[in-house]
Order: C-alpha cells, then structure tokens, then sequence
C-alpha cells in the first residue's frame, strides 16, 4: 500500500493527533450542514438523503477495494448490524430534531454525552471498573447540562431531553459495537450500519408519509457536503487515528468537535454563542475529558473502542 511522504515521516503520534483533529473537524462541521439542509426538508427526508448518499459511499469504498469480504461480513452478521442500525437510525433522527429545535452548537455539546452513557453501559453491562473520579466526570457533565438549558425552560428542556435520548440511542449502537466489531470488519460494520439506517429511516419516512419530494437544489449540496464530512471521512479518519494512537486520547481530541461546532456557525450561519453555551458546554466536555482520561489509566480490553 503506498504511503504518501508526509505520512512516512510522521510518527505514530503525530499521525494519530493529525487523524483525530481532522475527524474532529469533519464532525465539527457536519452539524452545520444539517442545520443548512433543515432550511430545505423535514427531519425526515433531511435523514433519507444523509443515509443515502453515505451508503452510496460505502458501497463504492466496498467496490474500489474490491474486498467481497466486506458484503459477506455484513450478510453473515446481518441481525447484529440491523439492530445496532435500529439504534443509531433512532438516535440521528433525534439528533437532527434537537439540531432543528435548539441549534447545532447546543445538540453538539449535548450529544457529548454519549461518552456518558457509553461509560454507564460498560459498568451495567460490561462489568467495567466505575471510579470516583469518573463519578465527578458524570456529575460535571450533568451541571453542565443544566447550565446549558438555564433560560426559556419551556423549549430548552425538550430540546435537551430529545437531545440526551439522541445520545441514549447513540450510546446504545456503541455499546452493541463494542460487541459486534469482534466478528465483523468495522469498515464493514460502518457501511452496513449506513445502509441498514436508510432502509429503516427510508421506510418510516415513506411509511408516515413525510418524505419531501421538491426542494431547492442547494439542499441536495449540503446534504452531500454534510454526509462526505460527518459520516464517511469523519469515521474513516477517525478509525485512521484509532490504528496508530490510544482510544482515550483520540475520544479527548474529540470533546473539541462542540466547540468547532460554534466557530462552524458563526462563520458560516452566523450564529454567536452564548455564555449559557459556552459555559455549560465547557462543563460537559470536562466531565467528557475526565471519563476519556480516567478510562485511559485503566487496563483496558483492546477489543472495546468505547468512543
């Protein structure tokens, strides 16, 4: 496999920041295509296009590296990947109706708390160490919370209770791909995971009758732009960084997605952020960074990528 110059020169910890802050910054930025496409179609047909165009790529990643191994792998474990499909297809529809209720700098601060939840499920349901450190984490990032949705309680409070369900349902797929990547290719389990979510999103969407058929062009370019930026090279890159760096410190550099985020919005939808966002968020990628942190001193499974 050849490798560019700059790549051979780098070592593998420089390679691994480089991998993860450029993932952090295509998820920073998706967000804010959401936001743009939103402007165009409902939630629903804004997730129909997003999953389809990112199926799209993965079926042509499938094709260029010509690995049929990669479909065998998904039909094989087809049951698994659908569920945590089921999962990740209710938590983005989540996402983007907290995205469209309270704005892409709140849902992204919130969605942070997917480590949360993550870290929760592996002490249920993983057996895995819970310290007091971890604890004052949680509790940061509830504060945080809190201080996030201080203000008109009456749409805060919903957007952050659709936004932490949203996290629910991620933390959910995450927990279940902690399991699943040990059978199956996680290239694959990717691609699979994006074409099982348009089917199912696809299929509610036509089901209820609130597919948009006719809206500008310019939203087909952002859903495009969003869906190459937040699923296909963010989890590429980030899987990039993950072969060559720790999961903890990859799963830190991108508590700076949120603040990205806001810069993403100010410059592009002009949007400033509050001091509510700003502190409230701040305390939540705190308690994010100290769970991330904590997690990295213990002896982990090398087989779980919690992030």
């Amino acid at each position: 496999m050849l490798k560019l110059e700059w790549e051979t020169s780098m070592s593998s910890k420089q390679k691994g920041i480089l991998f993860a802050v450029s993932a952090s910054l295509m998820f920073g930025l998706s967000p804010v295509f959401v936001r743009l496409v939103l402007d165009g179609v409902n939630v629903e047909t804004m997730n129909v296009l997003f999953t389809a165009v990112a199926s799209l790529c993965f079926l042509a990643v499938f094709g260029v590296s010509k690995k049929a191994a990669y479909f065998r792998s998904v039909r094989g474990n087809w049951r698994r990947v659908a569920l945590m499909s089921l999962f990740s297809a209710v938590g983005s529809m989540l996402y983007t109706y907290g995205i469209f209720l309270y704005g892409p700098v709140n849902a992204t601060f919130l969605v942070q708390f997917t480590a949360v939840f993550t870290i929760l499920f592996g002490v249920a349901f993983f057996k895995e160490r819970f310290t007091r450190l971890e604890a004052v984490g949680v509790v940061v990032a509830v504060v945080g919370v809190f201080v996030l949705a201080y203000g008109d309680l009456s749409l805060e409070i919903v957007g952050a209770a659709v936004l932490l369900g949203a996290a629910l349902f991620f933390a959910s797929a995450n927990s279940l791909s902690k399991v699943y990547v040990k059978k199956v290719n996680p290239v694959a389990l990717a691609g699979g995971n994006s074409m099982l979510m348009f089917l199912f999103i696809f299929t509610y969407t036509v089901l209820a009758r609130k597919l948009d058929t006719v809206f500008p062009s310019e939203t087909v370019v952002y859903a495009i732009l969003g869906s190459i930026t937040g699923v296909v090279l963010s989890f590429i890159l980030f899987f990039k960084a993950l072969q060559v760096f720790e999961v903890s410190k990859a799963a830190t550099i991108r508590t700076m997605e949120p603040f990205l985020t806001a810069i993403f919005s100010f410059a592009i939808l002009a949007l400033t952020p509050t001091a509510n966002q700003l502190l409230g968020g701040a305390l939540i990628v705190l308690g994010v960074v100290t769970l991330s942190l904590t997690k990295g001193k213990q002896t982990p499974n090398p087989q779980q990528t919690s992030t």
